[in-house]
């Protein structure tokens, strides 16, 4: 079956609601995934703790994953009286992935087990010229999975910031990359073999989070992911489970107009939320004022702000700024219990966040009550590390649905 038809088949009609983890079974397997990686070995009574579940459910749910290969028993704990608990663990083995996240100036790449270790990374320029690019990665990346010695690689999980077409694992239009109508999966499977999956970067940074963060974001009933880079994206985790919206959805967020009077948006708009305060945006304020030279990167920029430039550090409260007005209005619209902010500007954490608490005050944002938790992503390039679970889609379906993974 070509992608094509394979596309055809599951496609949503576009406007219905879709959900990554598509019901409560799915979305505890992929707990207790979460929860054995982040613990093994761990014994099944230990993971009734850890999850509140029910003992019952537990054991059905790890025999389902003993079958399909995913856990597997180690040693046995010594026998106080009765039966001798087994400890669990992941299957590293199981399956190895290529994550790509596909950046406006940089796209890193690598490979992953499936306990999400990083086995090899490399880093690229990214191209205007998508056909091209595209066929240069994928020469890249076969020379790379050539010299992966350990178990083969099952598939690849793309991230890429713009409007993307899931069904048919297509990027539809990046203004930020220049890129519109870009075939990706296709295009990547013709070269190496392996089935494909695409996502937008916010959502796929949302997945980092499931996937690396801590157990609290199990038990948060809405978690909000911003990712700020060359533009601002989000990523919304209702019950354990990435909300994508419809077929072709982006966690738009960043297009929220703040200021009229603002710069112009890569969207069209005037003044939205990511010509305010996203990396590109901070970058050109800086370089802007007095006629300064623009810094390479925005890490650059944070190490001028932490020697002591007073200019770069204004710039960062003013985004900071920005990002927590747009940050108040979803709060009180979403109610989520955690923010995750995602991005190089965490490197500035000392600064941004009292910035970003004080504007997350109100009468309806209650300490305690109604304000959420504000902390910055588990990992550093959140976009690049949910490529892997992107990319495990295509592997999980096949033993019994252990989680659609989004």
């Amino acid at each position: 079956m070509t992608r094509d038809q394979t596309a055809g088949k599951s496609a949503i009609p576009h406007g219905v609601r879709m959900l990554g983890v598509e019901d409560v079974r799915q979305a505890n397997e992929l707990k207790l995934l979460h929860i054995i990686r982040d613990r093994q070995p761990i014994s099944r009574v230990d993971l009734v703790k850890a999850t509140g579940l029910r003992a019952g459910t537990v054991s059905v749910i790890v025999n389902r994953l003993l079958r399909a290969s995913i856990v597997h028993e180690g040693e046995s704990a010594r026998s106080s009286g009765g039966r001798p608990a087994t400890y669990l663990q992941i299957n590293a083995e199981k399956a190895h992935a290529v994550g790509i996240s596909i950046g406006v100036h940089q796209t890193v790449y690598g490979i992953s087990d499936f306990n999400g270790r990083i086995l090899n990374q490399r880093t690229v320029r990214t191209e205007s010229d998508a056909g091209r690019f595209l066929n240069d990665l994928s020469g890249d990346i076969t020379q790379m999975v050539a010299s992966h010695r350990r178990k083969r690689v099952a598939a690849v999980g793309v991230s890429v910031p713009g409007l993307v077409d899931r069904a048919a694992g297509s990027l539809v239009r990046s203004p930020n990359l220049g890129w519109r109508d870009v075939p990706i999966a296709s295009v990547l499977e013709a070269k190496l073999g392996l089935p494909v999956q695409v996502e937008n970067d916010a959502n796929a940074a949302a997945l980092s989070e499931l996937w690396y963060g801590p157990m609290e974001v199990w038990s948060a009933h809405c978690l909000l992911f911003v990712l700020i880079v060359q533009g601002i994206g989000t990523g919304l985790i209702l019950n354990g489970e990435v909300y994508v919206g419809s077929r072709i959805g982006m966690g738009g967020f960043g297009h929220i107009p703040l200021d009229p009077n603002g710069p112009p948006c890569s969207c069209g708009s005037i003044g939205c939320w990511e010509a305010l305060a996203s990396d590109e945006a901070t970058l050109a304020r800086f370089a802007n004022s007095n006629g300064s030279v623009r810094p390479a990167s925005l890490d650059h920029l944070i190490d001028l702000a932490e020697a002591g430039d007073a200019r770069a550090r204004d710039e960062l409260i003013t985004s900071a700024t920005f990002s927590g007005r747009a940050i108040k209005g979803l709060s009180h619209g979403l109610a989520p219990d955690i923010v995750v902010i995602g991005g190089q500007i965490t490197r500035a954490w000392s600064i941004v966040e009292p910035v970003l608490l004080n504007e997350l005050q109100g009468e309806y944002l209650l300490p305690g009550t109604s304000r959420p938790q504000l902390r910055p992503a588990s990992v550093y390039n959140p976009a690049f590390f949910g490529a892997f679970p992107v990319a495990l889609r295509s592997v999980l379906p096949r033993t019994r649905r252990v989680s659609s993974l989004l």
